[in-house]
């Protein structure tokens, strides 16, 4: 979106009164539609001020960017099929970009118009603490890696990760900013992977390897590779062994298959590196890791931010040593989400009580910003249970029915069963959610196969054409049918009205459920009854994450003593035509 606005003099400072004090905004040009409340600071990437939308009152950040910046056309060309392909992700891991506006006149001016979120970046909880711990360090390199999973939904990669743009809320949940637009290895040599020192572009394994990096950091409260000139940081994370023997036993392998030197070797997504997380901490430290993972942080962030903020490192960032950022962008009327491109951090009130303000901007050293029913044909439906989650089941419903599709990854591991699949899904009114997948598990599953789940039939892609089967056969379709039946709304909403213990901490539930009750439910009931046979567990304990909206995040189910472990990863929720059947033949 472009709008105009006559342009200030050159050099002129707009002010304001703010409690009695005048506070510099911004030079010249400035959005219009908003009133600038206050001067939030500033980075390699401009200013960015706290402002009021006129209209609704909302605040919001305001990043504007540096003439630097602006003048680089090939840079803003990028960045604008960036927001265009992000301009729909809402997601609690990322922090929500409202606008891009640019000043048409030939004065010029741009602008990112921002969620105002409350937190203090990562960088600055290692800063002022020092080492995080295994288990907050485990729970922000979740955040970051739900994160990046919905970048990668909407075929966007980070390109820019750092601590300085993981930003940490007061209740411990990590959110990402500064997707999209970056400046180049040498403005976050510590996470650069080897192949950004070879001249390649951004990509998922090149966001994991930094995603490994900033966990190595919070474990160990320093970068895994040191050095002093570009040559030298190319060599040390090209050629340097990976420091393993400085974390913890439980979490070498993790560490180091993120940090491996080669992309191909590295996970070949966030949702499988998240998948590999989920199972190692859970070895580590239990179901409950967390929890309180999550907790530590959030004491972390209120430790952090009574501590006065350090000045931020000065990086040079200069055209030799930009990253080519993917593309993908565009305008569009009206205000609205994009993943925050560029990020900063600045402390607004005073005290330990002052509110702390996150909102994109591109601080390359120090901070950014943050801030968080389907019926089945197969058997008569029992009576809904009124149990602790119903009230919550009733709310997932009502949120999913608005927008009925989404993307998501799965994966079941536990003695003897390795399953994974990642795809997308629609709800249909009256029967059976519809499923797309590609999906592998073991046996005659063991390679990738492509498979549609559309009522009671399965559609597998087998070379070039697709064979219809029922979704009882062995094999694809059953498997298919096992996935939709553990991570359906109608499958959650169930697990939630018949819990038998359930609690919550802000988006986060817990809680267990009985699983000869769930083995009773028509359509998914069978996937609980073998899961009470496999464990010979009584009942089934569950974690939910939903969004502001209260469509479902992440559900990690646990049966058994010996576990086995169900984790669906829901992003990109909205409606979408429903899953056709493809056309079957020879």
């Amino acid at each position: 979106m472009s709008v105009s606005r006559a342009a200030a003099p050159p050099g002129f400072h707009r002010r304001r009164r703010i409690g009695g004090m005048a506070h510099t905004v911004v030079d010249g040009w400035t959005v219009p539609g908003f009133t600038h409340e206050r001067d939030l600071g500033g980075g390699s990437a401009g200013r960015v001020v706290l402002g009021v939308d006129d209209m609704t009152q909302t605040k919001v950040a305001i990043r504007y960017l540096d003439k630097r910046l602006e003048a680089d056309e090939a840079l803003l060309s990028r960045y604008r099929m960036v927001a265009r392909r992000l301009s729909q992700l809402e997601d609690p891991n990322v922090v929500d970009l409202y606008d891009f506006v640019e000043n048409p006149s030939p004065s010029g001016g741009t602008a990112i118009v921002m969620e105002r979120a409350e937190g203090v970046s990562l960088r600055r909880i290692l800063a002022s603490r020092g080492p995080a711990g295994p288990l907050a360090a485990l729970s922000a390199l979740g955040g970051v890696l739900l994160g990046l999973a919905a970048g990668e939904g909407r075929e966007v990669v980070h390109g820019a990760l750092r601590p300085s743009n993981v930003m940490v809320a007061p209740g411990g949940e990590a959110r990402l900013t500064d997707f999209g637009l970056g400046f180049g290895p040498a403005a976050g040599p510590a996470y650069a992977a080897p192949e950004l020192w070879e001249g390649a572009s951004p990509s998922v394994a090149s966001d994991l390897y930094a995603a490994a990096a900033i966990f190595f950091e919070c474990l160990t409260g320093r970068p895994p590779f040191t050095a002093r000139s570009a040559s030298g940081w190319g060599r040390a994370h090209r050629e340097t062994p990976i420091p393993v023997d400085q974390v913890p036993g439980p979490l070498r392998d993790l560490l180091a298959h993120g940090l491996a030197k080669e992309p191909e070797k590295r996970p070949t997504s966030a949702a499988d590196f998240a998948a590999e997380l989920e199972e190692a901490a859970v070895a580590a430290y239990g179901p409950s890791w967390e929890a309180q993972g999550r907790g530590r942080l959030a004491e972390l962030v209120g430790e952090a931010a009574a501590i006065p903020e350090p000045a931020p490192p000065k990086i040079r960032v200069t055209g030799q040593n930009r990253i080519a950022a993917p593309s993908g962008g565009g305008r569009g009327g009206g205000r609205r989400k994009a993943v925050v491109a560029l990020a900063a951090l600045v402390v607004v009130g005073g005290g330990a009580g002052g509110a702390y303000f996150a909102m994109g901007g591109k601080k390359s050293g120090d901070d950014p910003p943050h801030p968080s029913q389907e019926a089945s044909t197969a058997a008569p439906t029992p009576p809904v249970p009124q149990g602790p989650g119903a009230a919550l089941a009733a709310q997932i419903r009502d949120a999913t029915t608005r927008t009925p599709s989404a993307s998501f990854t799965f994966r079941r591991s536990g003695p003897g069963v390795n399953v994974t699949a990642h795809g997308s899904f629609t709800l249909v009114t009256g029967a059976e959610p519809s499923y797309t997948m590609q999906l592998t598990g073991s046996g005659d599953t063991k390679r990738a196969g492509r498979t549609i789940v559309i009522g009671g039939n399965a559609y597998v892609r087998a070379g070039k054409t697709w064979r219809q089967t029922p979704v009882s056969a062995k094999g694809y379709p059953s498997l298919a049918a096992q996935i939709r039946s553990a991570g359906s709304v109608s499958a959650l909403t169930a697990l939630l009205e018949n819990s038998t213990k359930f609690q919550h901490t802000g988006a986060v539930y817990q809680g267990t459920a009985s699983l000869a009750a769930l083995g009773q439910q028509p359509g998914f009931g069978a996937l609980y009854a073998d899961l009470a046979r496999a464990t010979g567990a009584q009942e089934i304990t569950f974690f939910l994450r939903v969004d502001k909206a209260n469509r479902p995040v992440q559900l990690k189910l646990r049966a058994g003593a010996k576990p086995h472990w169900l984790l669906t990863n829901y992003t990109e929720w909205a409606h979408k035509p429903p899953i056709a059947a493809p056309k079957t033949g020879a």
